[in-house]
């Protein structure tokens, strides 16, 4: 699934305070979002809510409270659709994505 970059842009400037320049930036790499996380993506892109599924281990929600907001979360939880990352990888990948994020 491609997203919706115009509704989404509006969605982070309107709702989650980001500035113009920096929802085009978030936006501007943004990955198509793989078949497992549409439900979730499509249901949040219509009011917000959160569908917290499981993903083998990890949830959107678990990802959201350690590191981001929702989009930032299914920009992470994308990567381990990802059928170049090793399996290996993918370990390593929901390890650190339950682990509260670094800010300096």
């Amino acid at each position: 699934m491609k997203i919706d970059t115009e509704k989404v842009k509006k969605i982070l400037v309107d709702e989650l305070d980001y500035k113009e320049f920096e929802a085009e930036h978030f936006l501007k790499d943004f990955p198509n979002i793989n078949e497992e996380l549409v439900p979730a993506v499509e249901q949040w892109l219509k009011d917000r809510t959160i569908v917290d599924t499981d993903f083998g281990g990890i949830t959107i929600k678990d990802v959201m409270k350690t590191r981001c907001h929702f989009l930032m979360a299914i920009n992470q939880l994308n990567r381990l659709f990802d059928d170049d990352l090793s399996d290996e990888k993918k370990k390593r990948l929901k390890e650190l994505l339950k682990k509260p994020r670094i800010h300096w």
